[in-house]
């Protein structure tokens, strides 16, 4: 059967007889006598209007455009909420003989996104600018850093979260997106002609445009597919790269989810890691040229040590090799910036997977970045609800991407709510998120050299780590420690093998060559946008405490669990689990 069109192909198809305008040069240098169009729904102008436009919803615009601007040759500028219907709303206005008509690029959303002037509504907060906030109101954008939580001995201490690589929380304009969404605008996307139907589609689908930016993606020739998560995207490329000649190549630096995948569709090669933890590039050049390779997975950035292998090297040898890359951008998204660059770049990344709740968003929705001709070729990931064309008794035509593999109902609040982080990201600017929390992870790696006796894992310089800080202090467990962080200094850290345990094994051995003093795993900090130099001094005082075996509490320690009771003096001796699970006497 014929080409089935999409939404967004009309959009397109549109936008290659229409002009854009940006929100900047609507607003700041519009030409004389300009008409500003608002073609938004009545309940739409609940969020505000831009100032000086005239409201004629899009229903209407054939019928009544004409009372409104009765010289053709008048300069239209026409905004909706995204910039999608009134790039089509121009192209009838074209068509209807006016000569000078412009679509608001981003629309509403885009005009508040930069920051400029609306008029009236409660609408969705815009995303901060570097110009204009300091990284104490970036703080101060987060309500979680009003949390207190009981301490020991203490009563309540405010917390400080430093488990970022983990999961981050959302900033209030984020949470508002949500919100927003969930109470005025829940709705199925593609479903239906009703308002809120189509208002749910056109914020699902100018997220596309916005994952896309953010990463510097051609959706026309790469494509952008809404999961749940990193692992799920990951296990989509794998799914699209499974039936495809030749081996995959992971690395010793993987979190599980980017091995896993692989592994469950063929027993990968892997690439080794230094005695640093970082990646041996020699190794990778000769598994590329002793096997025939068609896929490199590998991290941006280590969820352990926070090393960054060099993804343009690493697309650059696959490439050469007949092989495609993806990278696990999980770690990385939200704290510098990632470029898959263009399709004919040598240093082009194939596929790139990530996720919202890395990022300063809600749990529940990832994405991936892949080509579109490999992704329109490949079997639907999960047949279902919203992937098929057309349906009989015995046969099915499937959707292209990514409708294709985007079976089901997808999280489109948590869609939303990421686009709008992403947003709020490039608000402050990624290189201005780089250098704060560089100077974090120095100010760590400094001050636990200082404190001495503690074993740090991974390169010295914070220049070579994302905002991840992985250790050991010597004589105390890595669960005793991360213990009396929490429940006397409120210090939130994670510990444990990370799900990289291969990696974590790695790095241990390597650390500590005595087996029978190796620890079982690690305790790691992880900073983010909203934690400054207090959080870490308070940081670097409780570890002192911790190296000096002056906490305050009592633990007692069984298998992987904790349980912490206030001593009322300093307790120089915990309780350990008996090999067989009971407690000694």
């Amino acid at each position: 059967m014929g080409t089935v069109w999409r939404y967004q192909d009309f959009v397109n198809d549109a936008l290659n007889r229409v002009r854009q305008i940006t929100p900047e040069e609507a607003c700041h240098s519009p030409a004389p006598g300009a008409v500003l169009l608002d073609i938004r729904e009545a309940d739409e102008l609940i969020d505000g209007v831009l100032p000086g436009a005239v409201s004629l919803p899009r229903g209407l615009l054939e019928k009544h455009v004409g009372d409104l601007v009765r010289n053709m040759a008048t300069p239209v500028y026409v905004y909706c909420a995204t910039g999608k219907r009134s790039a089509m709303a121009a192209d009838t206005l074209i068509k209807m003989g006016y000569a000078n008509v412009f679509s608001v690029k981003g629309g509403f959303e885009g005009w508040r996104e930069h920051g400029l002037p609306v008029k009236g509504g409660s609408g969705i907060h815009p995303a901060p600018s570097q110009a204009s906030l300091t990284w104490a109101q970036v703080r101060a954008e987060f309500p979680i850093v009003a949390r207190r939580v009981p301490v020991l001995g203490a009563g309540e201490r405010p917390l400080i979260y430093l488990d970022h690589a983990a999961s981050t929380h959302a900033p209030s304009s984020v949470l508002k997106a949500y919100c927003d969404f969930m109470e005025r605008e829940y709705s199925n996307v593609h479903r239906g002609t009703h308002l809120l139907s189509r208002k749910a589609t056109e914020r699902f689908e100018r997220a596309y445009d916005t994952i896309a930016h953010f990463i510097g993606a051609d959706l026309k020739h790469g494509c952008v597919t809404f999961t749940a998560n990193t692992t799920h995207a990951i296990d989509i490329a794998s799914h699209v790269m499974g039936n495809r000649p030749g081996k995959v190549i992971t690395t010793e630096m993987e979190h599980h989810s980017n091995e896993l995948p692989h592994r469950a569709r063929g027993e990968p090669l892997r690439c080794r890691v230094t005695d640093t933890g970082e990646l041996d590039l020699n190794h990778l050049e000769e598994l590329l040229k002793n096997n025939t390779v068609k896929l490199v997975a590998l991290t941006a950035g280590s969820n352990v040590t926070g090393i960054m292998p060099p993804l343009g090297h690493v697309a650059r040898l696959a490439h050469q090799h007949g092989a495609l890359v993806l990278a696990d951008g999980a770690q990385a998204l939200a704290r510098v910036r990632l470029d898959v660059k263009a399709p004919n770049d040598t240093e082009h990344i194939d596929f790139l997977a990530g996720a919202g709740h890395k990022a300063y968003a809600p749990f529940g929705a990832g994405f991936l970045y892949g080509p579109r001709a490999l992704m329109d070729e490949a079997p639907p990931y999960l047949p279902g609800g919203g992937t098929a064309v057309r349906v009989t008794s015995g046969s099915v035509d499937y959707m292209r991407a990514p409708d294709r593999h985007q079976g089901g109902t997808p999280n489109i609040a948590g869609v939303v709510a990421m686009a709008r982080a992403l947003s709020f990201i490039d608000g402050i600017g990624r290189e201005e998120i780089r250098r704060h929390e560089v100077a974090l992870t120095e100010k760590t790696l400094r001050g636990l050299e200082k404190i001495g006796g503690i074993t740090i894992y991974g390169p010295r310089e914070a220049e070579k780590r994302l905002g991840v800080v992985t250790f050991n202090v010597d004589g105390v467990s890595e669960l005793l420690t991360a213990a009396v962080l929490s429940e006397e200094g409120a210090i939130a850290v994670r510990n444990g093998r990370f799900c990289a345990h291969m990696y974590v094994d790695r790095l241990l051995s390597t650390y500590h060559r005595d087996a029978s003093k190796r620890p079982a795993g690690m305790v790691r900090a992880s900073v983010g946008l909203y934690n400054d130099e207090s959080d870490i001094d308070r940081l670097l005082e409780v570890v002192r405490q911790v190296r000096e075996q002056k906490w305050v509490g009592k633990y007692r320690v069984s298998g992987d669990e904790v349980s912490a009771a206030f001593a009322g003096r300093c307790a120089d001796q915990w309780m350990e689990a008996s090999p067989d699970g009971s407690q000694p006497s």
